[in-house]
């Protein structure tokens, strides 16, 4: 029965994503309603429904209880209302990137990726064209950035802090939590030109205008320009997507910009490393999706990389999310 779950679990993952966008547990919210009932509100065929939801029973999406379902305690989450919503991520990751997954053996095979190989492009260059895609995959890792910036005001000390600077930071998901808790920062969000573009109009589904006005796009390649100048800058899930040569570039264009900023500047790196065996579902996804040849990063990698790039580290420190912060700094000439 246990290798039948293993084998089947990717339906439930496609089950969960229709169920999602059908809008269903904000339907539910913390109530319960029939399968019928639920029929009505999403225009969808009652008895297949029912099925559906029986199905998400299993993993405990849903309860049933008499003729009602109700969503699973822990699921909230699922919910478009909840401040760290994971519809998005979740979404995205049972639909495009389980495509992908399609081209793992040709990953395993070769070390090349797996999205090139079903798509014919890499992911950056497949999401320029997609954009209904490009959407979804703004707002997902909007999803994971949020509990990130809570951790963050947490652990780090932002006080004297008035600027910052999101290196790859996509629609700029993880500021509005820190200049929420910072009132006089600002903060800017270095990415690709056509995410620029969107970030605007994805940050005002999740944050009000006073903290918006508080935020600016720069489209820039961090391969070869960052802008100077900030107290902070940062770098959130961006290095484990790339090769161990393209992270050092990375680190050294972002070292320039810190060459240009107050005394005290500091870059921190947050990272979800790769350093047990639980952590190689994380790598074989970065093999398959991410920049050919990337299998995740150990903390004595990243270290390496750090110092290759001219920066020092001041400290680690474990987040709840799973993920390692890194405080760094330049290291004197």
């Amino acid at each position: 029965m246990e290798i039948l779950k293993l084998a089947i679990s990717g339906w439930f993952a496609r089950a969960l994503a229709v169920f999602i966008r059908l809008e269903i547990p904000d339907i539910l919210g913390d109530g319960a309603m029939t399968a019928a009932e639920l029929a009505r509100r999403t225009d969808t065929d009652p008895q297949v429904l029912y099925r559906l939801l029986q199905m998400l029973t299993v993993p405990g999406v849903v309860v049933h209880t008499g003729d009602e379902f109700r969503l699973g305690e822990g699921h909230e989450m699922l919910r478009a209302d909840h401040p760290y919503t994971l519809r998005h991520f979740v979404i995205l990751s049972a639909e495009l990137y389980d495509d992908a997954f399609a081209g793992l053996m040709h990953t395993v095979k070769t070390g090349r990726s797996g999205f090139k190989e079903v798509f014919g492009e890499s992911l950056y260059e497949y999401l320029e064209t997609h954009p209904d895609d490009a959407d979804l995959f703004d707002r997902g890792m909007v999803d994971l950035a949020g509990p990130i910036a809570a951790c963050l005001v947490a652990v780090h000390d932002f006080s004297g802090v008035t600027s910052i600077v999101d290196v790859g930071g996509g629609s700029g998901g993880l500021l509005p939590g820190l200049l929420t808790a910072n009132p006089v920062m600002q903060g800017t969000v270095v990415d690709r030109p056509s995410v620029c573009a969107r970030g605007p109009a994805t940050l005002a589904r999740v944050t009000d205008k006073t903290v918006i006005d508080r935020i600016t796009f720069a489209p820039s390649d961090f391969f070869t320009e960052v802008p100077a100048g900030a107290d902070r800058y940062v770098l959130k899930n961006v290095l484990h997507d790339w090769t161990y040569d393209n992270c050092v570039r990375i680190l050294r264009t972002v070292a320039t910009a810190l060459a240009g900023s107050p005394p005290g500047a500091r870059l921190l790196v947050v990272e979800p490393l790769v350093e047990t065996d639980l952590d190689g579902w994380r790598a074989v996804f970065q093999a398959v999706a991410c920049d050919e040849g990337t299998l995740g990063l150990g903390e004595e990698e990243l270290r390496r990389a750090l110092t290759e790039a001219g920066l020092t580290v001041e400290s680690v420190t474990p987040l709840p999310t799973g993920h390692k912060l890194l405080e760094t700094s330049l290291r004197p000439a």
